[in-house]
């Protein structure tokens, strides 16, 4: 009873934040949502495969693309270019995570960043396409998705549809498989798990993910840039996730929202935001290694 009411009072708080929050604080929590995607896309591979990939940029920068270029020459409707930054950035995924999933832990992590920079310096430098580093301005995403109350409801129900097919993902026997390779991949093939196919599954699905974070962003920003496939995107998602906790479920959002709110504080009042950040850092990994939701008792921790 008391963990349903609890659900019901996070909800009620969610639904109704863009009716009490102030025009800036609505901006910020948008924002935060975003990363929360973003970030549970990406421990969809970190905490369940046991892989730290570098490269997630790469899809949510193409997401974003996607919705920008389809926008700008084609004409398309903001609402209907979704599927197509899913099915590029999951596209994407399929043929970085084809010849990363088969290496080893280091080695996966510098091949997934080396082929994010590829593709961070093609859009860089193709500029009649992409615009290089101009990026893509001016993007209207329409009256409805322009107002900020619609983009956060918007993000809301993208983040929730995210995070529950994560979970769904978790308690299913494909979770229970990816877990198993994780934690020992010999006995996992011995027992009939082909490892190369569960997790390049994982990181097509997180990919794909991924996009629809880079789809929320150009409605968010009326923009694509180049550095929305900077390894430093990619930094985000993962503090966010060590923030909150990558053990947990809820731990990605938690350590986003956390990651956002903190940082426009910080920022309005001082330049040192990259200080207070390793500070917060540096005691997480000392005192709390479990991540912020190791203070509640981990929210329904994985396996």
């Amino acid at each position: 009873m008391k963990t349903n009411a609890w659900i019901l009072a996070v909800l009620a708080l969610l639904l109704s934040a863009p009716w009490w929050l102030p025009d800036y604080g609505l901006e910020v929590a948008i924002q935060a949502l975003i990363l929360a995607l973003f970030a549970t896309a990406f421990n969809l591979v970190f905490a369940e495969t046991g892989l730290l990939s570098f490269g997630h940029a790469a899809f949510f920068g193409a997401g974003a693309y996607t919705v920008a270029l389809l926008m700008q020459r084609a004409g398309w409707p903001y609402l209907l270019t979704l599927p197509a930054a899913v099915l590029v950035a999951g596209l994407l995924a399929l043929v970085i995570g084809f010849f990363s999933v088969r290496t080893s832990r280091i080695y996966f992590t510098m091949l997934t960043l080396a082929f994010a920079q590829l593709v961070w310096a093609v859009v860089h430098k193709w500029y009649a396409f992409t615009g290089g580093d101009n990026g893509i301005t001016g993007l209207h995403p329409g009256a409805l998705w322009g107002d900020a109350r619609a983009l956060y409801y918007l993000a809301l129900l993208l983040f929730a549809l995210g995070f529950y097919l994560v979970r769904a993902l978790h308690n299913s026997p494909f979770g229970y498989a990816l877990r198993a390779i994780r934690d020992n991949p010999a006995r996992a093939e011995a027992v009939g798990l082909s490892p190369f196919g569960y997790l390049l599954a994982a990181f097509t699905l997180s990919g794909a993910l991924a996009g629809a974070a880079g789809f929320l962003q150009v409605a968010w920003q009326r923009s694509a840039f180049p550095d929305f496939l900077y390894w430093t995107k990619s930094a985000e998602a993962i503090i966010a996730a060590i923030l909150g906790g990558a053990q947990a479920l809820f731990g990605p959002a938690l350590g986003s929202l956390v990651f956002v709110e903190l940082g426009a504080f910080v920022q309005s009042r001082t330049e040192y935001w990259p200080l207070v950040l390793g500070l917060v850092l540096l005691a997480l990994v000392l005192f709390l290694p479990q991540g912020l939701a190791g203070l509640g008792g981990g929210g329904r921790a994985r396996g």
